[in-house]
């Protein structure tokens, strides 16, 4: 049993024999976060994870340093849009590790827009997760990515690391529809920011209001009820497998 698609391939590569595996998404508890507004959302940019060096947190003051330098009118004059990094710290290698964050916000001079946010309860992070309108993540190849589902279900726009499983299951088409952004590279991040949270202002479409409603339909994909449904699914045939000796496997 594995938590994403990345993870089945990546299983299947290393363990030349487990042709049997199935997929069972982890439970996000998407329900609670489903009653937050989709209207009315402030021009803030949200990171939500714990400051641990595989995050990347780098890669983020820096696409929006670039954003903001790519289009100073729209970020700064007119809608002075913010990028907030909200998580915990295990202990002082992770608080070194903001101090060295701080200094390189102000070493590309954003600190004025940037806000450092941590170690608060999980309210604090609810209402961050009401207000603003952008969600950014940046860890290369993360397996599954219950921050990107959460995100989602709360009603943002999700830019997230063009791999591991925010590319292969969370961010895939839903609908025939895109239900967020995937980036890699700074200019990728600046860009995709930028089409998130301004270009539909510009333009007075409501393309990204129905993103944000097909980003919550998408992340039920992964509630916490589906997550034991599927789960009881794939330990019951395993008990038939052993029991009768069937390869009958479920396919997810």
């Amino acid at each position: 049993m594995v938590n994403s698609t990345w993870t089945h391939g990546h299983i299947q590569f290393l363990w030349r024999l487990a042709s049997n595996l199935c997929i069972v998404y982890p439970p996000c508890d998407t329900k609670s976060l489903e009653d937050l507004p989709l209207e009315n959302r402030k021009d803030i940019i949200l990171s939500i994870g714990q400051f641990r060096p595989e995050k990347d947190h780098a890669l983020q003051l820096r696409s929006f340093a670039l954003l903001l330098k790519k289009y100073p009118d729209d970020t700064k004059k007119t809608w002075n849009v913010k990028l907030a990094l909200v998580g915990s710290c295990r202990g002082p290698d992770d608080e070194q590790r903001v101090e060295e964050l701080r200094n390189l916000s102000a070493s590309l001079d954003i600190s004025d827009s940037v806000e450092f946010v941590l170690n608060r309860p999980y309210p604090e992070l609810r209402e961050y997760l009401g207000r603003a309108s952008v969600g950014v993540h940046t860890m290369w190849n993360e397996h599954f990515g219950i921050g990107v589902v959460e995100m989602m279900a709360a009603g943002l726009i999700t830019i997230a690391h063009n791999s591991g499983g925010p590319k292969a299951d969370i961010l895939a088409p839903f609908k025939g529809n895109i239900t967020g952004y995937l980036a890699s590279t700074e200019e990728e991040y600046a860009d995709a920011m930028y089409e998130a949270l301004v270009e539909s202002k510009r333009t007075g479409d409501d393309s990204n209001m129905k993103m944000r409603q097909l980003a919550r339909e998408s992340s039920s994909r992964f509630s916490d009820e589906v997550c034991k449904k599927e789960y009881s699914q794939a330990i019951a045939c395993w008990v038939l497998y052993f029991d009768l000796g069937a390869d009958i496997y479920p396919v997810m």
